[in-house]
C-alpha cells in the first residue's frame, strides 16, 4: 500500500513565544503579594510559658523559646508584660555563662536585640563579651 506523505504546518514562533510569557506571567501572578504578615498578638498565658523555658536546662529549649520570643513586637510585650526588663535580664544572664550552645546564644542575642530600651543596660556588657569571644 502507497503512503502519501502529508504536509503539517508548525506553529509560528511568532505566537508561542507570546503564548508562553503569558502563561507564565499569569501562572505566577497569584502568589505575588506585597504586604507583610502582622506579627501574631501574644497572650500572658503564652509569654508566661516562653519565660518558664528560658529556665530549662536544655538548650533546645531554650533556642525554642528565644525563637518564639522574637516574633513579637515590643509593643505587643508591654501589654503582657509588666516588666520586660526582667526577661532581658534573663537573657542577658544566658549570654553570660559560657556553656550555652551558641546558637541558643545568637538565638538570644536577636531577642535581646528585638525588646528595644528594656535591654539597652545590658547591650554594653553582652558587647563586651562577644568582643572577648573567639570565633574558630
Amino acid at each position: 500500500m502507497l503512503t502519501t506523505p502529508r504536509y503539517r504546518s508548525k506553529p509560528s514562533p511568532l505566537i508561542l513565544y507570546p503564548l508562553a510569557f503569558i502563561l507564565s506571567f499569569l501562572l505566577c501572578l497569584p502568589w505575588v503579594s506585597a504586604k507583610e504578615t502582622p506579627k501574631p498578638k501574644p497572650q500572658d498565658w503564652q509569654i508566661n510559658g516562653i519565660v518558664a523555658a528560658l529556665d530549662d536546662s536544655y538548650d533546645k529549649v531554650k533556642q525554642h523559646a528565644f525563637d518564639e520570643l522574637a516574633e513579637y513586637e515590643l509593643k505587643d510585650l508591654k501589654t503582657v508584660v509588666k516588666k520586660p526588663e526582667d526577661i532581658a535580664q534573663k537573657i542577658a544572664k544566658i549570654l553570660k555563662d559560657e556553656k550555652v550552645d551558641f546558637r541558643v546564644r545568637s538565638s538570644a542575642v536577636e531577642t535581646l536585640g528585638n525588646l528595644g530600651q528594656a535591654a539597652a543596660q545590658y547591650i554594653p556588657d553582652i558587647a563586651k563579651i562577644l568582643k572577648d569571644e573567639k570565633v574558630d
